[in-house]
């Protein structure tokens, strides 16, 4: 079997229905490879799944139970798709959960140390990778709410969070994947009360999403089919996180 005819057939499988293992050998034919540092690429793919190796999410079509990796090694291949092929955005992507759920666990594989500083981890992560990709980390890393504040005021600061730092391209880039995979996911969850919760945190964003994308202005760096692509995909979420609601 030739390696075209591989990358057809993870082509043609869609995001929900591929494990770790699959998502991983798709990333790896579908990237840019003139374009993308591999080396670097794979180290944060390698990083983040010993990271996350703890870690499970909930599943969707009939597998209540995912490892924790395949969100971002999900997140990483929805970009490579749209026609990403910024090293430092894909790397971050990769890691964009690591420093805010696992930064022990990032000191510790990356020198040996026992903290759970998340300076010392995104200091780490510049150090290993680029200080750029550091930098994305960083910037959507959600800082820790006040636990008195309601379930809507926390929404709120989300959404605020999110407004904000999205006005960077490349942070746009990152956290629209982020997004969209669990935003996406709402639909599928059987519980009615989680459901329920979600939507009206994922719903208001939506909007936040499209309003940034237009005020970017070209300057995401994606071709026309990709951003294309994106308006189209925030549509149907407004969609269905409306009928989830």
């Amino acid at each position: 079997m030739t390696t075209q005819l591989l990358a057809d057939s993870f082509r043609a499988t869609k995001l929900k229905h591929m494990d770790s293992g699959a998502l991983v050998f798709a990333i790896l034919h579908e990237v840019d490879s003139t374009r993308v540092d591999e080396v670097q690429l794979r180290a944060s793919l390698e990083l983040a799944t010993a990271a996350h190796l703890s870690q499970t999410r909930i599943g969707r079509d009939g597998y209540p139970v995912d490892p924790y990796i395949v969100h971002p090694l999900r997140n990483v291949l929805r970009l490579i798709r749209l026609g990403c092929a910024d090293t430092d955005v894909l790397s971050a992507t990769a890691l964009h959960d690591t420093v805010e759920d696992q930064p022990e666990q990032i000191v510790s594989i990356l020198s040996g140390v026992e903290t759970t500083n998340t300076d010392v981890a995104l200091r780490l992560i510049a150090e290993h990778f680029s200080d750029e990709t550091a930098r994305l980390v960083a910037s959507v890393t959600n800082t820790p709410t006040d636990s008195t504040l309601s379930r809507s005021e926390r929404n709120d600061a989300y959404a605020g969070h999110v407004e904000t730092v999205i006005s960077d391209p490349k942070v746009f880039l990152v956290k629209y994947a982020d997004f969209v995979d669990n935003a996406g996911s709402v639909q599928y969850l059987d519980d009615d009360a989680k459901r329920e919760k979600l939507s009206k945190k994922y719903a208001p964003l939506v909007p936040i999403f499209s309003s940034a994308l237009e005020s970017l202005d070209g300057r995401v760096d994606l071709d026309k089919d990709g951003v294309d692509a994106i308006r189209a995909r925030l549509v149907a979420l407004s969609e269905s996180l409306g009928e989830a609601h």
